[in-house]
């Protein structure tokens, strides 16, 4: 694409997970999108968090098992790290990610915009480019990708140097000796991880009284987290308020809260990571896209807003906030743009990468409760599994939630190595609106650690082999 239209087919604010896919999906169906973001292809997820993280996660992961590889016999050496070693693979993994994504959008027909944009009626849209030449474009379809961003804390300022968003933390170019994170949520069970491993003394602080506190644990998965956490040397500590960062004779602590009282916590540095807002900044006012009480942008069937021609994907269209999320509402818009009829999902699956692993989808039991389901819950714990054995890393279980009338999976949890991987398989079967007993009744290979989700399917009716039926 030579020249961009005044009229483009499509245009796309934001080439994140949502918006890189919905530009490749649409070139693929033969348009000619037009993607512009102010920042590199591949949004945050690509350069921010997801994929540094987890680099940085799986770079990290032989430092927590030197004592088990020493109990089965392998003593290695005192491990060493190189922080520049290590963000300098980052970055090349990044690097090859975002450099294949541009070129996917420009294979595809699209055409990638390195500018701000700001949305006026119409829509019209006003695109400034890097170098300051203005474009004015009415696009024919409009899809809003652009993100979020972090929320800052009343008392921890972002422009305060020993203060961190997950942006400043994702590649360590130093380990504090004392990290306090605030929020348990993904990214500080995540960035704890991570800090732990290198060496970090971390410590989290939670407003609520739970870790994970917007998924609904189960009892006996939450008692297994939190022993692996505090295993890790993370600490974490519940119904703790943190009211402000100071520094007192050069030594940095964070001031808190807790059932009354004032607390403290020695901090080198700090995280905030108690959640993300949407960037709608750059909708002008005279624009009338309806925004619930949390600002994000409300739409309806395949991502549409109330707008006709008008799409919102991602973060920007509200929870969950994740990059698979993003991309599967790419698909559904571009789908729809060119007239298909696409279902839309029936959960997300959600994976966060404490080792070891948890990840959930669709309904937990009181959630099914609250839908009005009589669920019926099976488990298998990670003891009871050879490979887990095998592997020194029995710590958890899978948990598989049906309904008792129709046998239909309504919703599961893993906890345990490779959690996010195996997830996929309850989406799936919940997409497919399967029963526990074909799942049940499905070969899994032996040994191996899926094998436990045929245990739990069969567990739900008792009839698991190789632990209690309870």
């Amino acid at each position: 694409m030579s020249k961009i239209s005044h009229s483009p087919e499509v245009l796309i604010i934001g080439a994140g997970p949502g918006g890189y896919t919905a530009a490749i999906r649409l070139g693929q169906l033969g348009l000619e999108p037009v993607v512009v973001d102010k920042e590199n292809v591949g949004g945050v997820c690509l350069n921010w968090g997801c994929i540094p993280t987890k680099t940085a996660y799986s770079t990290t992961e032989p430092l927590s098992k030197l004592d088990s590889w020493k109990k089965r016999g392998i003593d290695f050496a005192e491990p060493s790290v190189s922080l520049d070693d290590l963000t300098d693979h980052q970055k090349k993994v990044v690097d090859r990610l975002t450099g294949g994504v541009a070129k996917l959008i420009d294979g595809n027909g699209g055409e990638f915009v390195s500018g701000n944009c700001e949305i006026l009626a119409g829509p019209e849209v006003r695109v400034t480019k890097e170098g300051g030449e203005e474009l004015r474009l009415e696009p024919e379809n409009l899809i809003i990708a652009s993100g979020s961003y972090p929320i800052e804390l009343p008392g921890f300022p972002f422009e305060e140097e020993d203060i961190w968003t997950s942006r400043e933390a994702v590649f360590p170019t130093t380990v504090p000796d004392r990290l306090v994170i605030l929020g348990a949520g993904v990214i500080g069970l995540e960035m704890g991880t991570v800090y732990s491993r290198l060496g970090s003394e971390v410590t989290i602080l939670e407003m609520k009284d739970s870790i994970l506190p917007t998924s609904d644990l189960d009892r006996r998965i939450s008692s297994y987290l939190n022993r692996a956490l505090k295993k890790e040397g993370i600490t974490v500590s519940t119904e703790t308020k943190a009211v402000e960062y100071k520094r007192d004779d050069g030594q940095g602590i964070v001031l808190g809260e807790q059932n009354g009282e004032q607390v403290s916590f020695p901090a080198d540095k700090v995280l905030v990571a108690v959640g993300r807002k949407p960037r709608t900044d750059f909708i002008g006012g005279d624009v009338r896209l309806d925004l619930d009480d949390r600002g994000y942008i409300v739409t309806g069937k395949n991502c549409e807003t109330d707008l006709s021609g008008v799409y919102a994907i991602g973060d920007v269209a509200g929870d969950p906030l994740l990059a698979h999320k993003a991309s599967h509402e790419g698909l559904l818009a571009a789908g729809s743009i060119v007239g298909e009829e696409l279902e839309g999902f029936t959960a997300i699956p959600a994976a966060v990468f404490t080792d070891p692993e948890y990840a959930d989808v669709g309904l937990s039991e009181e959630e099914a409760k609250a839908e009005g389901f009589e669920p019926i819950v099976g488990r298998f714990p990670l003891r009871a599994s050879g490979k887990a054995l095998a592997m020194d890393e029995t710590e958890g279980a899978v948990v598989l939630v049906a309904d008792k009338n129709s046998d239909r999976l309504l919703g599961g949890a893993i906890l345990g190595p490779n959690a996010s991987d195996m997830i996929g398989e309850i989406g799936l079967a919940i997409e497919s609106k399967l029963t526990v007993t074909q799942i049940g009744n499905a070969v899994h290979p032996h040994p191996t650690l899926s094998e436990a989700i045929m245990e739990a399917a069969e567990n739900v009716h008792k009839r698991a082999i190789h632990t209690g039926n309870r």
